[in-house]
């Protein structure tokens, strides 16, 4: 019997541990090794994304950055428009101008409430605060800046507030319409809300009320000027109609 093994198996053998050794090289080889460099490939994708989106920052950056004294130059413009504070003595000197403009009679003037709509850097829903009343125990919870009012602060530090005031008119509908007009186009931060006007017949003029709101901004920098009233009367039956405190 012959002993050992034929050229043939020999042959054979060597080309199955070839085959073994090419399939184990695949396998641990460069399988592992095309798999690091997929995940290299994706890493290099996201860093290179990372890189673009720093790039576009950058530029923006640089961009805001010049814009930026403008930008300040014109937000501090913008703030001085308002008034630091708001008055009854501003709103009957402005309701006063509004009805001898537009020609209206003015029969009675209602101070409403006073609420903030601006605060922290942010515009807020009319409502939204939490401390509204400047009066009372809760003259406590008020900031400093509502305090003084005039003292200059950062705009994240102002305070805006808006206060309504309900007023009773009569006049024509050319003159109420004139009225509005020059609530509109007044340099005084103010605007309409619920009106409620009706015909009266017996006069053929328009009566009701309509709600003026006046909006200021705490801690704008701008000093509070106060009207001059004097020449105004205040009461019954007169051209300014009835004030009530």
């Amino acid at each position: 019997m012959r002993k050992g093994l034929t050229t043939s198996q020999k042959r054979l053998i060597l080309m199955l541990g070839g085959f073994l050794i090419l399939v184990g090289t695949f396998f641990f080889i460069y399988q592992r090794n095309m798999d690091t460099v997929t995940e290299l490939e994706a890493d290099t994708r996201q860093k290179e994304m990372q890189v673009d989106f720093l790039a576009t920052l950058q530029i923006r950056s640089d961009e805001m950055r010049k814009a930026a004294p403008q930008q300040k130059k014109e937000i501090e413009t913008y703030t001085k428009e308002f008034p630091c504070k708001i008055t009854q003595q501003m709103v009957i000197s402005e309701i006063y101008k509004m009805s001898v403009k537009s020609g209206v009679h003015l029969q009675e003037i209602k101070p409403g409430s006073e609420q903030i709509f601006f605060q922290d850097g942010k515009f807020l829903a009319v409502g939204q605060e939490e401390n509204t009343a400047t009066t009372g125990e809760e003259e406590r919870k008020l900031s400093e800046v509502e305090k003084n009012p005039e003292k200059k602060v950062e705009i994240n530090q102002m305070v805006g507030k808006v206060t309504n005031y309900e007023v009773s008119l009569t006049g024509s509908r050319k003159q109420i319409l004139k009225a509005f007009d020059w609530i509109a186009d007044n340099k005084q931060h103010m605007s309409l809300s619920n009106i409620s006007l009706s015909f009266d017949k017996s006069t053929g003029k328009l009566v009701g009320t309509v709600m003026v709101n006046f909006y200021c901004l705490n801690g704008n920098g701008r000093v509070y000027e106060e009207p001059d009233i004097s020449s105004i009367i205040l009461g019954n039956e007169d051209v300014f109609g009835t004030f009530k405190k």
